[in-house]
């Protein structure tokens, strides 16, 4: 419609100046040149001069309101009160396609705030980089689970784990890949998958984040519990003989179904009766000594959560450390340290069952520190800004290799002659149960770092 009327408007014009042009050639032929020639031609000067700026007008705004739009410039209104339909029509027209691009763009606003949000705010960690390794999203979350506030560039995170950066950027597109590294002294197991997507000439590659410890750990703990319960079924199934024996006894002193006299007892059923009664005392002991003890990993009592003060607890173990190196280490030289970072530093936790687990960790300390020059057993704490609390046992001891590490959390596991195997698998439990985790640090010949956060 608007370019109708424009067309309407420039044939007019060409009408008119055509009809002037004729009208004046006659005129000036057959009458000659005079005032009334001049006026015709004057008004055909002005025609032409009309339709030019007519041309220029429309071609200016047209150009003014592309650049607008060039520019983002949603704020351009034009007046549609000129006093030219034709002009009145075409800003009509600007403006309402104008207002159409302010929608549109504003659409596109709220969508790209949305989406921005939703990556903010995911439960999974979102990174994403191109081929020079420069960052172009990273959210909180990703920031959180490899701990560091400022991510630019792939490189940074050569201080959290160089296998986390081989990880991210030779993991290919469409694949999954689960990771277990340590990241601030602590030990996470991560859950990789990757995507490439293309922005103008640049590839990028996302990378999703999630932490599996907790799962991992979950379903780990869970299929040993399945385990120990399957033991207790078979070591109760083992009681059979013990009652077999007891039946074949009490046969020693029956005849026909009826109780022998004491006189037709001989020395020979005296001596067999006791035998068995001594194997059956042995057998039915380590039965019962057995199963509980293991069936401590599978019923655990509730937590009782509490402010503790750790300088408190620290001086509890340092009592109890003392005590056990009287009786089972007479003569230990041993020295016991504590350091918190502050008196007043707290933890949220089960006050008997975090201190079952440091002092099973500091038996297990001593006991490697033997034959050990200068054992040194050391307890520290300190805080972090994210409400974290971190609990270090270090000795001088032998150490461990990674082989043993990965292997002494695992029920039943043992590197002690008369040990039990349930000692540090029920206290990675526990330390699970606080929604914290257990990390091991060791190196054969000098010594050995556990360290708990929660």
């Amino acid at each position: 419609m608007v370019f109708k009327q424009y067309n309407i408007n420039i044939i007019i014009r060409l009408l008119l100046l055509a009809a002037l042009c004729i009208g004046g050639t006659i005129y000036l032929t057959e009458i000659g040149f005079d005032i009334y020639f001049f006026l015709i031609a004057l008004t055909a000067v002005f025609l032409i001069f009309n339709l030019i700026r007519l041309y220029n007008r429309s071609n200016e705004e047209l150009s003014f309101f592309l650049s607008s739009i060039r520019n983002e410039d949603s704020s351009l209104v034009f007046s549609e009160k000129t006093g030219n339909r034709s002009f009145d029509s075409l800003h009509k027209s600007f403006n309402r396609l104008n207002e159409q691009i302010r929608d549109a763009r504003m659409n596109v606003i709220v969508q790209e705030k949305f989406y921005q949000t939703v990556v903010e705010k995911s439960s999974s960690g979102l990174i994403a980089f191109n081929d020079r390794g420069i960052i172009r999203l990273a959210n909180s979350k990703a920031r959180e689970l490899l701990g560091i506030n400022h991510l630019h560039n792939i490189k940074q995170l050569q201080r959290v784990n160089r296998r986390l950066i081989d990880a991210l950027q030779n993991i290919k597109p469409g694949n999954k890949q689960s990771l277990n590294i340590i990241i601030n002294d602590i030990n996470v197991h991560l859950s990789l998958t990757a995507a490439e997507i293309r922005l103008k000439n640049e590839l990028v590659k996302v990378i999703g984040i999630n932490d599996i410890s907790h799962e991992i750990d979950k379903q780990e703990i869970e299929s040993w519990q399945k385990l120990i319960r399957i033991l207790n079924h078979e070591i109760m199934n083992s009681v059979a003989p013990i009652t077999s024996l007891s039946s074949t006894i009490s046969s020693y002193y029956k005849e026909g179904g009826i109780k022998k006299k004491p006189g037709n007892i001989d020395d020979k059923t005296i001596s067999n009766t006791l035998k068995g009664l001594s194997i059956i005392e042995e057998h039915g002991r380590g039965l019962i000594n057995f199963v509980d003890s293991y069936r401590s990993l599978t019923k655990l009592p509730e937590l009782k959560h509490d402010e503790l003060r750790i300088k408190d607890i620290f001086e509890s173990i340092i009592i109890l450390a003392a005590s056990l190196k009287d009786e089972k280490y007479p003569g230990s030289n041993i020295t016991l340290s504590t350091s918190v970072e502050s008196d007043d530093l707290l933890i949220c936790a089960d006050e008997s069952m975090l201190t079952r687990v440091l002092f099973n960790m500091v038996k297990n300390s001593m006991e490697a520190l033997q034959e050990t020059k200068d054992p040194l057993i050391e307890l520290r704490a300190e805080g972090s800004h994210t409400g974290r609390t971190t609990i270090r046992i270090i000795d001088n001891g032998h150490g461990m290799n990674n082989e043993l590490i990965e292997r002494i959390f695992i029920p039943f596991f043992t590197t002690r002659e008369n040990g039990s195997g349930i000692g540090l698998s029920l206290s990675r439990q526990i330390i699970n149960m606080h929604k914290g985790s257990i990390t091991v640090k060791s190196t054969p010949g000098r010594g050995t770092e556990m360290i708990i956060t929660i």
